[in-house]
């Protein structure tokens, strides 16, 4: 029997996730393509994977227990998470696998399960998989699956992208590729756009993915498009499904900034329903009153970019982000695609004529973030009383400021959040909750 997560699930907030020969094997990988292959019922599936050096492996083994347990596999190679969601929809397959541990370390990596719908699989099929990979064991068909070629699905996502994107020419941008699957793709996109690209970070060299750039380090991006006197600078994560902006002042903006933009683009376009964007609990209140300013209601869910899909699927709203950078058109796909999020912002800068950083100009409300590392995230994380001092050093904030506390979703980590108006005000608050946490819990 398999022993992976200490509750018994096997899938995090994000699919499955972990250091690679630890946590997330080659065999666990091969029983996850078994349940797919399964469910296929002669159909087929999809595959993809970013540059980790573990990447490739775990597709092999994905690959190889769908295929015996009958369903053909499509495999993409090295493309981006929005592109599986992509080539799983347009394919008719029975569902996808991106191998990535998104804006994780090379050590660790994942799998991501899509829906032939393109969306993400949700608990229940988490559940059923999970039945699967508990039980240890292959199902054998009678009829084994075999490799279909692929070549094709990664080209009418690239053109999708462009046609989506329109003509970019005029425009000079700098793509952080993050040394991962955006390298695969991202370029050539621009390019064709007729962008003068400059990407940097854009090596197909796993081992460096996310280490040092990429979206999780805007700063080298600002600089970048400093030197380059560029006009925008866009960075990825690891596998592309989210991006954080620079503007042409090397100004750093988040997935509530490109919310924003793109938001009041839409409105103005005639395109947003209901004038409505879907943000989460960690949207800054400062983009929600800009928003509103604008003739737009901010509808919030929890954080997750799958909680803002389901949001937008079930109300029929057309954008949703999360402040990380997961922007999701839903005229395009049901989940985040950080290269075609940059496409659209850098065509309302060259269709407005205007530069992004007066697109994207609100007033912020100063947040301060904390975090402490423990293996009980959860459980501090509801506990009473904390719950009882968070309220009481929220009341010093006013109306204005407010404090989250959550487990993070796929890190050993309690995640505090203060937000006020007052800059002083949100890091004591931040920084009260932390010391109480680190005084009054075994971590």
């Amino acid at each position: 029997m398999l022993d992976f997560g200490k509750d018994g699930k096997f899938f995090g907030t994000d699919g499955i996730r972990g250091i690679y020969g630890e946590e997330l094997t080659d065999g666990l990988a091969m029983l996850l393509g078994n349940a797919l292959g399964s469910a296929a019922k002669g159909g087929h599936i999809v595959i993809g994977r970013d540059t980790r050096p573990s990447g490739e492996n775990l597709a092999r083994a994905v690959a190889e227990g769908a295929m015996a347990a009958g369903a053909d596999v499509a495999d993409l190679g090295i493309v981006t998470t929005p592109c599986v969601a992509f080539a799983t929809r347009a394919s008719g397959a029975a569902g996808g696998v991106m191998v990535s541990a998104s804006h994780n370390p090379a050590r660790y990596n994942g799998l991501k399960v899509f829906l032939p719908t393109a969306e993400k699989l949700p608990r229940d099929g988490e559940e059923r998989v999970e039945r699967h990979l508990a039980r240890g064991r292959l199902d054998y068909a009678e009829r084994r699956g075999s490799p279909l070629p692929a070549t094709s699905l990664k080209e009418d996502y690239i053109s999708a992208v462009c046609v989506r994107a329109g003509r970019l020419s005029g425009l000079r941008i700098v793509l952080d590729c993050a040394c991962g699957a955006a390298s695969a793709i991202a370029p050539e996109v621009f390019e064709r756009a007729g962008a003068e690209v400059h990407a940097t970070s854009a090596s197909l060299d796993g081992a460096h993915i996310n280490d040092g750039c990429g979206a999780l380090h805007p700063q080298v991006l600002a600089e970048a498009v400093r030197a380059k006197d560029a006009d925008l600078g866009l960075s990825f994560d690891g596998d592309a499904d989210r991006v954080i902006a620079c503007d042409e002042q090397g100004n750093v903006v988040d997935g509530d900034g490109i919310l924003y933009v793109l938001a009041r683009d839409m409105l103005k376009r005639g395109s947003l329903p209901f004038s409505a964007a879907v943000g989460t609990l960690h949207t800054n209140m400062g983009a929600e009153a800009a928003l509103k300013e604008s003739g737009i209601t901010l509808v919030r869910t929890d954080i997750g970019d799958h909680n803002v899909t389901r949001c937008m699927l079930e109300n029929g709203y057309a954008i949703g982000a999360e402040q990380s950078g997961h922007v999701i058109l839903g005229d395009f796909l049901p989940t985040g695609d950080g290269v075609l999020a940059g496409a659209a912002l850098a065509a309302v800068v060259r269709g407005s004529g205007r530069e992004l950083s007066s697109l994207a100009a609100f007033r912020r409300f100063p947040q301060c973030n904390a975090e402490v590392v423990t293996e009980h995230k959860f459980a501090i994380a509801a506990d009473a009383e904390l719950a009882r001092f968070a309220d009481a050093v929220r009341g010093m904030l006013g109306e204005d400021g407010r404090i989250m506390l959550r487990g993070s979703g796929t890190e050993p980590k309690l995640r505090i959040m203060a937000e006020s108006k007052d800059a002083f005000l949100a890091s004591f608050a931040a920084r009260a909750v932390e010391l109480f946490v680190r005084t009054h819990y075994s971590l």
